[in-house]
């Protein structure tokens, strides 16, 4: 489905203000209702009240984390599924992110503590391992490299690498220093992790925007990228050593989200056609929505406590998950 210019430039509007929209009420509701007056007191010269602090010191931090992750994870979702023509592609369902968890759990087992530099150089590498682990499978087994069978492995390696992950934590001691990225959530955010994270989402996105044409032909027929003159390996390495990295930033700022970069790419497909140079950007727009939506439900549902994020994603997720697999032809169900 392609969609003329006009079209995309309204919905492309549309995406922006309903952001626009989400991002005021995120920064409004959370354990501590604020005020507009007090968000505006943020930008003006006067007494520091704690409201000030709590919104610029705890809530805009998370905020802007969540659209992050949002962005982070939405496209490396779209590129996974482009460059594999994998409609269940996710970082969170084929081993990535469990991989990343691997790596931070025996980080934390060697180390006693990390820079979050370092949380976000070891869950790149591990997003890394976990994307070998699962086309290594797939190889060994010798079984066409089909959308259930890439599915299946992905559930295979993940379990096995939470597994490890979770009784390493247990003999060494170190599941409290893991938690907070297991369990998936944004409490404890800081000016410094985004500091880092925004420069490398930045750089991948702008990668990512170069190499749109070539995703799209991937995504449509490998055969004709081949014949156009693509060296495809490369690209492939590529695209995915940039979804590793991508995974990498998302699991070190709120641990393991699965489903996120399952929905985001149909979505955008759904608005703004298959041509990867509208569904780079638009990824970023949705992917940042649905995040930072996310996260305002898990601060405000049983406020002043905190739902779990992993556990709102998972109640959009997992029908989503259902209906995609269903609605594959030859699928399971």
């Amino acid at each position: 489905m392609n969609i003329e210019a006009t079209t995309y430039k309204k919905r492309l509007t549309m995406l922006f203000i309903v952001f626009f929209f989400v991002f005021l009420l995120s920064t409004r509701f959370g354990a501590a209702s604020l005020s507009f007056e007090d968000i505006l007191q943020v930008f003006k010269q006067g007494e520091v009240t704690s409201n000030i602090l709590v919104f610029r010191e705890i809530r805009l931090p998370r905020i802007l984390a969540s659209i992050l992750i949002g962005t982070a994870l939405g496209l490396s979702g779209s590129i996974m599924q482009g460059v594999s023509k994998n409609p269940l592609a996710d970082p969170g369902l084929l081993g990535v992110s469990a991989g990343a968890s691997l790596a931070l759990t025996i980080s934390y087992a060697l180390f006693s503590s990390l820079s979050y530099i370092m949380v976000v150089l070891v869950s790149f590498f591990g997003s890394i391992l976990g994307i070998g682990l699962v086309f290594l499978m797939t190889m060994v087994s010798r079984q066409k490299m089909t959308t259930i069978t890439l599915l299946l492995a992905g559930s295979a390696i993940s379990t096995m690498l939470f597994a490890l992950s979770q009784g390493i934590s247990i003999y060494f001691r170190v599941s409290k220093e893991v938690s907070m990225w297991t369990s998936g959530g944004l409490v404890g955010t800081t000016w410094t992790h985004i500091l880092i994270s925004l420069p490398i989402i930045v750089l991948v996105l702008g990668v990512a925007i170069y190499y749109s044409k070539e995703i799209t032909t991937l995504s449509l027929d490998e055969e004709l990228a081949i014949g156009l003159g693509q060296n495809v390996f490369r690209t492939k390495i590529l695209m995915y050593t940039l979804v590793a990295l991508l995974t990498g930033v998302a699991v070190a700022l709120a641990g393991n989200l699965a489903f996120v970069g399952l929905m985001i790419p149909h979505m955008v497909r759904g608005l703004v056609g298959f041509d990867y140079k509208r569904i780079v950007p638009v990824s970023v727009l949705v992917g940042g929505i649905f995040l930072m939506f996310s996260d305002t439900l898990a601060r405000v549902i049983y406020a002043p406590y905190e739902t779990p994020l992993i556990a709102i994603v998972a109640v959009f997720g997992l029908p989503f998950f259902l209906y995609i697999v269903r609605s594959e032809k030859g699928g399971v169900f």
